[in-house]
């Protein structure tokens, strides 16, 4: 029974009640038109019946009623009409004399308003008046006073269309027109309940058509990431066209959502894993130095102590390191990363950040520089985040420098726009590693000189570059790479600038 909860069903047995309910009430309609207009027929053709027959019998005599002539009148109207049925009522409405037999008659008294109302001449037709034969029925009738010397003796009352036509059917039966009429009404009916249903059917095709795309969008997942129907169209004027439409779109964009979860997840895990290998290995050193200074802090020198002390200090700060990248990554990643945008003179923070650095460089022979050192080169930029950019970048380039090399940035105009360029002359990147080397997860070879810094130095987490390209590409820009191994490495975005 699934069927019945279709829309369309609904629509039908809907339409079908609704057919049956007008049928119904039309049928009853034309019942009660069909009888009123009969009685009125009947009782206009017979409105001066009673009055004949009064006038043509003298039905008084010695100021009675005259029974005898009464039957002759009552015997010569039933031959001409079986279907009347006479009576004789006092001035009271006393039935006195019928031309029915006894057990029939039900009700021993008239109400004289409608006589009254139909001798007044001044109602509208039908007037109904009660029956004899009946305790509650009203029928169309004829009636006449009987008077003598205009002294009212009673009335002639004429109930016409008598039993014969007591029932619907009978008259039905009697009349081809009616019988006609129905047939038509239950015709038209049932004609125009079937091109509505076409009509519903046209209507709610493209309604069930999406019903059951969506059904197999549904049970194929995010695959296909359309409906199987390619056909909706956004510019119809047709509202369900423009919701398959507007579902494509939806469904389009759930399933770029949906990539980007997935591979968002992917990269989660994969950094996950390569950042618990990072956060283990110094954590590591951490408790080792930690413990064996605890176990041995008595027999060790002062130097030895304090080595060990500073050994383990170092592993702590790059633990603080690699915690404050992760977080500062996954905030710049989430989608409402907001920059506060205003002029800053590049020359003037990449030179912050040199003198911030310029004691790691000195200590090993690594010179800096900026190029040009002009003020007036302004751009448009968060400078907390383009700060943490030069930052991440010098000490890359430091990282793969060794004695005697340099770290420069060069600042310079292209159009509207500045171009900033960190270049360094060490080891270089090969370039395999060149595609990789602003993914978050991703290892390079270490360079041969970060073995001569020293086993206990610093590492590169690998979360610095990814970083300063997020940072870069939230300024509307994009960062390049350029470097030949054993030559030197050199990284260039642009700002847009404001003189």
């Amino acid at each position: 029974m699934g069927w019945i909860n279709s829309f369309y069903s609904k629509l039908v047995l809907g339409l079908l009640g609704s057919f049956l309910l007008i049928g119904v009430l039309l049928m009853a309609l034309v019942e009660q038109l069909t009888i009123r207009y009969q009685n009125e027929v009947e009782q206009k053709l017979h409105l001066e019946l009673a009055a004949h027959v009064v006038g043509d019998d003298s039905l008084l005599k010695d100021g009675e009623i005259d029974q005898q002539a009464l039957e002759h009148a009552f015997h010569s109207m039933m031959i001409l009409g079986p279907s009347f049925e006479f009576y004789v009522l006092t001035p009271k409405g006393e039935v006195t004399t019928y031309s029915a037999e006894d057990e029939k008659i039900k009700r021993k008294k008239v109400d004289l308003a409608p006589i009254r109302q139909f001798l007044s001449g001044t109602e509208v037709l039908p007037i109904l008046g009660d029956d004899p034969r009946s305790r509650f029925r009203q029928k169309i009738f004829s009636v006449a006073e009987i008077k003598q010397n205009d002294q009212l003796k009673g009335y002639l009352y004429i109930i016409i269309g008598g039993e014969i036509y007591d029932s619907t059917v009978d008259l039905l039966k009697s009349s081809h027109i009616i019988k006609l009429s129905v047939w038509g009404l239950f015709a038209a009916l049932l004609f125009s309940l079937i091109v509505v249903l076409l009509l519903f059917a046209m209507l709610t095709r493209p309604l069930r058509k999406l019903t059951a795309d969506m059904k197999k969008f549904r049970s194929e997942g995010f695959d296909k990431g359309v409906l199987p129907s390619s056909d909706w169209d956004e510019q119809s004027t047709d509202e369900i066209q423009r919701l398959g439409a507007t579902f494509n779109a939806m469904a389009s964009t759930l399933k770029q959502q949906y990539e980007k979860v997935r591979t968002t997840d992917e990269l989660r895990r994969e950094l996950i894993s390569y950042v618990s290998h990072d956060l283990r290995t110094p954590l590591a050193a951490l408790q080792g130095y930690l413990e064996t200074w605890q176990l041995k802090q008595n027999s060790l020198t002062e130097d030895e102590s304090a080595e060990l002390i500073r050994v383990a200090a170092n592993n702590a700060q790059q633990v603080s390191r690699l915690v404050e990248q992760l977080f500062e990554l996954a905030h710049l990643d989430a989608d409402n990363t907001q920059l506060t945008m205003e002029p800053v003179s590049i020359a003037e923070l990449a030179q912050d950040v040199l003198q911030k650095l310029q004691l790691d460089a000195q200590q090993h022979g690594i010179r800096l520089d900026v190029n040009p050192k002009d003020p007036s080169l302004i751009a448009c930029a968060d400078i907390e985040k383009l700060e943490r950019v030069f930052t991440n970048l010098v000490d890359n380039a430091i990282r793969h420098c060794s004695e005697g090399d340099s770290v420069g940035i060069d600042i310079s105009r292209q159009g509207e726009q500045l171009q900033v360029s960190v270049t360094d002359t060490g080891s270089g990147i090969s370039p395999e590693d060149i595609p990789h080397i602003f993914e978050a997860h991703y290892r390079g070879r270490t360079p041969d000189n970060q073995e001569q810094r020293g086993k206990h130095e610093r590492a590169n987490s690998g979360l610095g570059l990814a970083i300063t390209r997020r940072i870069i590409e939230l300024h509307g820009s994009a960062i390049a790479v350029e470097s030949e191994p054993g030559k030197g490495t050199s990284f260039s975005f642009c700002l847009n600038s404001l003189k």
